[in-house]
């Protein structure tokens, strides 16, 4: 892996989330003009291309099975209804109108494989937060069947979740544990199995690597940030590290493998001193 270069240069908050399917570009979601949008910026390129912005946030760009269309999240809340409520949208890769998929209150997550499979799975939790739903849909023809359900802690989510390339497996994982322990989900009948990361604590972001074999992923700790390579065996390879101020870390894989989109979250705050009053 070489040394890792900056992508963006604003002072906003830049989270990637998708690649698109050329490998050529990365799809993150920023709020550089006041509102969470979603923009794409190409390799080698000082400005981004706003994808689609608005009075209302949207977030978690990813990419269809068939790489046709771009999902995303539209949060509406309004001072009357705090609670947002989030529909998941789609636009074409190409650009065009954002057109309604489906709509929930309950959200986790979202995530697709890779042509030739065609499944897209969304991740809620029931009202009482100790179920975990894993349900079908289609960015055509909307919410499908519910594929799973996973008992939970509602004091302990699992808040990451993902899906194999192939479509067979899913991931989910805790954060703020004090060691990683991702469980692997067979949708297909197969035998289940957990992954134990160990020495590493506290994960952020869970994306498997587009061969299948391993997971990219973060360990966040008072001591520092680290993204890691975790194969099936739960070896791992340390990629990156920094000590700045922040909390998050992940890697997003590129579609053809050659290149990671990494978030590296670094807070600054300014202090003022107020006299004579």
């Amino acid at each position: 892996m070489k040394p890792p270069r900056r992508l963006t240069n604003d002072e906003g908050s830049d989270d990637p989330t998708a690649w698109m399917p050329d490998s050529k570009a990365v799809l993150f979601v920023s709020n550089r003009n006041g509102t969470d949008g979603i923009y794409k910026q190409g390799l080698g390129l000082e400005t981004a291309e706003a994808v689609v912005t608005g009075p209302q946030d949207m977030i978690y760009p990813r990419l269809s099975a068939d790489g046709a269309w771009i999902l995303f999240l539209e949060r509406l809340a309004t001072s009357a209804n705090p609670a947002p409520t989030l529909r998941l949208m789609r636009i074409p890769v190409s650009g065009g109108v954002p057109q309604f998929v489906l709509e929930t209150q309950n959200f986790l997550e979202f995530r697709c494989a890779r042509a030739p499979a065609n499944l897209c799975v969304i991740f809620e939790t029931s009202q009482d937060r100790k179920q975990m739903m894993i349900t079908a849909f289609d960015p055509l023809k909307r919410r499908g069947k519910v594929l799973r359900t996973i008992e939970n802690d509602p004091l302990h989510t699992y808040d990451q979740q993902e899906i194999s390339p192939d479509g067979s497996t899913l991931a989910i994982s805790r954060g703020g544990e004090p060691e990683i322990h991702i469980r692997l989900l067979s949708l297909s009948g197969g035998a289940e199995s957990e992954i134990t990361v160990k020495g590493w604590p506290n994960i952020t972001g869970l994306d498997r690597s587009p061969d299948g074999k391993g997971f990219y992923c973060g360990s966040s700790s008072p001591q520092g940030h680290t993204l890691l390579y975790v194969d099936l065996k739960g070896n791992v390879r340390v990629l990156w590290q920094y000590k700045a101020g922040g909390y998050a870390i992940w890697g997003m894989p590129s579609p053809d493998g050659r290149y990671l989109a990494i978030l590296g979250e670094v807070i600054n705050s300014n202090v003022w001193m107020i006299e004579g009053f």
